[in-house]
């Protein structure tokens, strides 16, 4: 949690420098960046008071963020930085270093620092928590970053403009520079903000591949009663409900996580696991919030759905090679939507999915509960993932299917190209924020006025008797 808070202290010193500068040049260099940071200047504040009300960090500081960053990677009883939290970390580093160049009057500290000043040596430890888990020695690890250091954000600076640049540029050259050429493998999440049910929220969308774990491993330790063990840093406990098996085939889950200080989120879910017996490549693990059982949870979460879709590269669910693409939608109460955005993808509530899925599938729990569990009602959290007597689930057509093509005919009929390939995609896990703009301005209208109310019905469960829905 530490470093999460101190990864979210360097985004929230560039939030600083747009509030304070009042300056049009300052806000349109970080809204290239971070698009919508100008429009939503202290986000960063009302996280902090909200999650550390009685110590927020209401005046940020990139120098004391990342010299904390740099004391816990050289500490040896302090575990490293994972995937995510380095990718993250490297992008606010980045972020910071060009808009510093940009507008060198915004009141960032000047990049140029030399080596041995406490910006200097904060920065240098803080590039050194961005070399991969291999690099045992700080020593080591902290060499690398100063020698690089200079023509590292040099590079970056100058040619990190906008978020698509940061794979091609930043990743890229840190890969080379600071992390011996091994590859972070760590999304970065796109967001947007969506009104689903009325209420603002936020759209959370990441794609990653794997050469080393396979579609069996994934399906093995996907299933949400695991979440808690496969990636205890944000999962705090999931636990079981009655009846836990819903008359429609989803099941239900009692989520608890913890995003910032000692806050924790307790959520009712529901889930749907699926995998279409004739394709053996794919599987779907779809989730809800479950409003049959609301009142079980804390009302923080109003609305919570997404899926994780998996899918085999190499032919063979059993070898290794997957694709994976994860969406989350969620509004939480009391946070404004920007926040919400920033809390997500830096607090890693929507990206997590790299990293607890990956890891978990190539170190999975003691005993996890398999891909469709629970498999009948008699089934309870307290049995083992072992148990053979359970009937095994019955296969149905996922609800995506019919939703997908229900929501687009009824408000573009005489669209009869275009609206099946943007269905495809988003049940294959494929469609990106960009799809859907381009789509919509392609229809106009109706579409223009309300395009996620798609997204709300491709996620609504169907009820049992309709088409897709539960047997």
């Amino acid at each position: 949690m530490q470093s999460v808070r101190d990864i979210l202290e360097v985004f929230g010193a560039i939030d600083s420098a747009v509030r304070e500068a009042k300056d049009p040049e300052v806000a349109a260099a970080a809204d290239k960046l971070l698009p919508g940071s100008a429009a939503n200047a202290g986000w960063h504040e009302e996280l902090e008071r909200r999650y550390f009300p009685n110590e927020p960090r209401t005046e940020p500081n990139l120098g004391d963020a990342l010299k904390r960053i740099a004391d816990n990677d050289a500490d040896e009883h302090t575990p490293r930085l994972t995937r995510a939290q380095k990718a993250r970390l490297l992008y606010g580093i980045s972020a910071s270093a060009r808009l510093q160049r940009v507008a060198p009057q915004c009141r960032l500290a000047a990049f140029d620092a030399p080596d041995d000043s406490a910006f200097g040596e904060a920065l240098i430890g803080s590039l050194a928590a961005v070399a991969p888990v291999e690099v045992t020695s700080v020593d080591e690890r902290r060499a690398k970053a100063a020698a690089a250091r200079n023509s590292l954000l040099e590079y970056v600076s100058s040619n990190f403009t906008r978020p698509g640049d940061f794979n091609d540029v930043v990743r890229e050259r840190a890969v080379a520079d600071i992390r011996d050429n091994k590859k972070l493998l760590a999304p970065l999440c796109q967001t947007a903000v969506v009104v689903v049910d009325g209420r603002e929220s936020v759209i959370v969308d990441t794609k990653f591949t794997s050469d080393s774990v396979s579609l069996d491993d994934l399906k093995s330790i996907v299933n949400p009663f695991n979440w808690d063990e496969d990636y205890a840093k944000l999962f705090v406990a999931m636990q079981g409900q009655q009846p836990g098996l819903l008359p429609d085939g989803w099941r239900q889950v009692l989520e608890t996580v913890r995003l910032l200080g000692e806050e924790e989120l307790t959520t009712p879910l529901k889930f749907y696991p699926y995998q279409d017996p004739a394709r053996p490549l794919e599987a779907q693990m779809n989730y809800d919030l479950d409003m049959s059982n609301f009142e079980a949870g804390d009302r923080q979460v109003l609305v919570d759905r997404g899926f994780i879709n998996m899918k085999s590269t190499v032919g063979d669910p059993t070898k290794d090679g997957v694709r994976v693409a994860t969406r989350k939608v969620v509004h939480i109460q009391g946070i404004s939507a920007f926040a919400q955005a920033r809390l997500v993808c830096i607090g890693g509530y929507g990206t997590a999915s790299a990293d607890f899925l990956l890891g978990a599938a190539t170190k999975p729990p003691n005993s996890p509960r398999p891909f469709d569990f629970p498999t009948n009602q008699k089934q309870t959290d307290a049995e083992t993932a072992q148990d053979t007597t359970a009937t095994p689930a019955q296969a149905s057509v996922t609800h995506f299917a019919p939703a997908a093509v229900d929501a687009w005919t009824e408000c573009v009929q005489d669209l009869t190209n275009g609206y099946f390939d943007v269905a495809q995609k988003w049940l294959s896990g494929s469609l990106t924020l960009n799809d859907v703009a381009d789509y919509t301005a392609r229809v106009g209208g109706e579409l223009a006025s309300s395009p996620w109310k798609y997204l709300q019905a491709m996620t609504t469960p169907r009820p049992p008797g309709q088409p897709g829905g539960g047997r």
